[in-house]
C-alpha cells in the first residue's frame, strides 16, 4: 500500500489530538465539579466547540485526501511518477496539493499545541507541585499534552519537507520526534521548577530569554539581508517570530540566514544553557517557603540535564545523517508555494 508513512503520521496526530482533548475535558470537568464554577464550564465548552469545528474537520478532510491520492489506484500504476500522460500529470498535481493541505493542517495543529498544550502542561505541573498531589488523570493529561506538542512539531517538519518535494523517512521521523520530546521535557520542566521556587519571577526570566534570542536573530538576519528591507520593520516583525524561540528553535526560522545549521545550533545552545542555569538556580538558592526541595533537587537536575544531553544527541544524529537534502526528491512536479510564517 502506498502512502503508509503519510497515513501513520496522520493517524498518530489524530489519536494524540483526540486523547489530548478528551483528557483535558475530563480534568476540567473534575475541577469544575469540585469548584462549581460556571464561567470555566462555559469557557471549556467554547474551546471544545472551536476545536471540533476546525481541527477535527480538517483531519476528516485530510483522511479523504489521503485516500484519493494514495489508496486509489494511479492512472498508469507504479509508473505514474515518470509518465507524462495528462492523467498522471493531474494525479501528481493532486499529490502536491495534498502535501500543501497537510502542511496547512500541521501548521494549525502546531499553533494549537503551542498556545494551548504548552501553558496547560506548565499550569498542571505547577499546581501538582504546589499542592504536592499527583492525580493519575492529571498526570496522564500532562503526558499526552507533552507527546502531542512534540508530535505536532514533528508533523510540521515532515509536512514542510514533503511540501518542498523531499523525502522524510521513518527513521528521520522517530529521531526528530525523540529529540523534540527530550528537549521539550528539559525546557518545560526547567520553567516549571523555576516558577515553583521563584513564582512570578519566571516571567522575568522568560522575558530576558526572549530579548536575548530576539536580538541575536534580528542582528544576524539584518546583516544577511542588509539593504533589502527596512531594519525597523524587520525588528518588530521578528518580535513575533522570536516568541516561538522561548520554547524551541523552528527550522523554518533559521532558513533566512546564510549558514542556517550553525545559526540553529547557536539558538539551540542558548536554550539548553538556560535550562541548566535555571535548574542550578532552583537547587542552589534556598527559599524559606518552598517545600519538598529535598525530593525535587535530584529530579530537577536529572530531568533537565538528561533532557538536554539526549535531546542534543538525537538532534545531531538527525542533522548529520537523516535530515533531507536536495538529492532526496520525492515528486519532481510543480514548484512548492511559499510557506506561511508565524
Amino acid at each position: 500500500m502506498r502512502g503508509k508513512k503519510e497515513l501513520f503520521m496522520l493517524t498518530t496526530g489524530f489519536v494524540l489530538f483526540m486523547f489530548d482533548l478528551v483528557t483535558d475535558i475530563v480534568v476540567a470537568t473534575c475541577i469544575m465539579a469540585a469548584e462549581q464554577t460556571v464561567a470555566i464550564n462555559n469557557l471549556q465548552y467554547c474551546r471544545l466547540a472551536f476545536t471540533c469545528s476546525s481541527i477535527f474537520v480538517r483531519y476528516v478532510q485530510e483522511f479523504k485526501d489521503w485516500k484519493q491520492t494514495h489508496w486509489d489506484n494511479p492512472p498508469c500504476g507504479d509508473n505514474y511518477k515518470k509518465c507524462n500522460c495528462p492523467n498522471c500529470e493531474q494525479y501528481r498535481a493532486a499529490i502536491m496539493k495534498s502535501n500543501r493541505s497537510a502542511y496547512k493542517l500541521a501548521w494549525v495543529r502546531y499553533v494549537e499545541t503551542l498556545t494551548e498544550s504548552t501553558p496547560q502542561w506548565c499550569l498542571q505541573m505547577y499546581i501538582m507541585l504546589r499542592q504536592w498531589d499527583f492525580p493519575w488523570l492529571t498526570v496522564l493529561s500532562a503526558v499526552i499534552s507533552l507527546l502531542s506538542l512534540a508530535w505536532s512539531m514533528t508533523a510540521l517538519e515532515k509536512a514542510r519537507v514533503h511540501k518542498n518535494r523531499h523525502n522524510f523517512t521513518l527513521p528521520a521521523t522517530v529521531v526528530f520526534f525523540t529529540s523534540q520530546l527530550f528537549s521539550l521535557l528539559s525546557r518545560l520542566f526547567a520553567i516549571v521548577a523555576f516558577a515553583y521556587v521563584f513564582k512570578e519571577h519566571v516571567f522575568t526570566a522568560l522575558a530576558v530569554h526572549w530579548l536575548i534570542v530576539h536580538v541575536v536573530s534580528w542582528l544576524k538576519i539584518d546583516l544577511d539581508f542588509e539593504g533589502k528591507c527596512d531594519a525597523v520593520k524587520l525588528f518588530f516583525g521578528y518580535s513575533i517570530f522570536s516568541c516561538r524561540l522561548i520554547l524551541h528553535v523552528p527550522n523554518r526560522l533559521t532558513k533566512e540566514v546564510s549558514i542556517p545549521r550553525t545559526f540553529y545550533f547557536v539558538l539551540y545552545s542558548i536554550i539548553s544553557v538556560e535550562n541548566v542555569l535555571l535548574a542550578i538556580l532552583v537547587v542552589t538558592i534556598p527559599i524559606p517557603d518552598v517545600k519538598h526541595m529535598s525530593v525535587l533537587r535530584p529530579i530537577v537536575l536529572s530531568l533537565v540535564i538528561i533532557g538536554v544531553v539526549l535531546g542534543t544527541i538525537f538532534l545531531m544524529v538527525y542533522n548529520k545523517h537523516l535530515k533531507p537534502t536536495e538529492e532526496r526528491r520525492e515528486e519532481p512536479t510543480e514548484e512548492p508555494t511559499e510557506e506561511p510564517v508565524v
